[in-house]
């Protein structure tokens, strides 16, 4: 009995564990870390600190609750804040899984690869879907790092958790339809405000019909991947496609 009680035990430990908040938090904690010390001394310059909207927008609308001292720091806190407390009323254990990390690492790496893929598929068929924003040229690899970093942070943390908790409350609880079709709604909806959100590119600031296919495919993906396998992984593989991006030749 003690033996079959240790299976079942270890047969749900990556799947559940990986979707638990304590491992979130570990996984992540060198994201936010990462990325907090390059906006003091990667991002920062004589004209400000670059960072992406998503981060911007989540310091703008919430700075009536953001001490001025915390600053662009405040998002970072608010994942670090949610995940800690879901942990407490979950009331797990507190020590991590921490083989789970590692293979979170590497999930994370593999569920990128589809999105590559199709990022160059669309590409071939309009190059105008793959130039980059001016602004990135001016900074080094760790810059780009850290804006890898960033879009997979902030972009999910508006996109997916926020977003999916607003509308899936909404329609679940004030309107009473069933959760699936809260979820189903959370995905389409935040998928189009995620291509919205990206801004048009090309030498007439043209959003061709190719790049808004590209980002409802990529937040639809994102949606999929944050309802299976949580926030954590997502974050990881929004980061991880936009390093492969960023870093790869055109």
């Amino acid at each position: 009995m003690a033996d079959h009680e240790e299976h079942i035990s270890s047969d749900e430990s990556y799947w559940l564990s990986s979707r638990r908040p304590l491992e979130m938090l570990v996984f992540l904690l060198p994201f936010i870390l990462l990325y907090e010390v390059c906006l003091v001394f990667v991002l920062r310059n004589d004209a400000g600190t670059i960072t992406n909207r998503a981060h911007e927008w989540l310091v703008r609308y919430l700075d009536f609750a953001i001490p001025e001292e915390v600053g662009l720091s405040f998002p970072s806190l608010v994942i670090f804040v949610v995940l800690l407390l879901w942990h407490v009323l979950s009331r797990n254990r507190w020590r991590p899984a921490w083989g789970t990390i590692g293979l979170m690492v590497i999930e994370s790496a593999l569920l990128a690869i589809p999105l590559v893929v199709l990022s160059r598929f669309v590409h071939e068929l309009l190059p105008m879907v793959g130039q980059e924003e001016p602004i990135l040229g001016s900074l080094g690899p760790m810059g780009l790092i850290a804006i890898s970093i960033g879009a997979g942070l902030y972009e999910e943390l508006l996109f997916r958790m926020l977003l999916f908790f607003l509308i899936h409350t909404f329609v679940v609880d004030l309107l009473r339809f069933p959760s699936v079709l809260g979820t189903v709604l959370a995905i389409v909806v935040s998928a189009v405000l995620f291509a919205l959100y990206h801004p048009p590119v090309g030498p007439e600031a043209t959003y061709t019909a190719a790049r808004a296919f590209f980002y409802i495919a990529a937040g639809i993906f994102f949606g999929l991947i944050y309802v299976v396998r949580g926030f954590g992984i997502v974050v990881a593989v929004h980061a991880f496609y936009d390093l492969v991006t960023l870093f790869a030749p055109d």
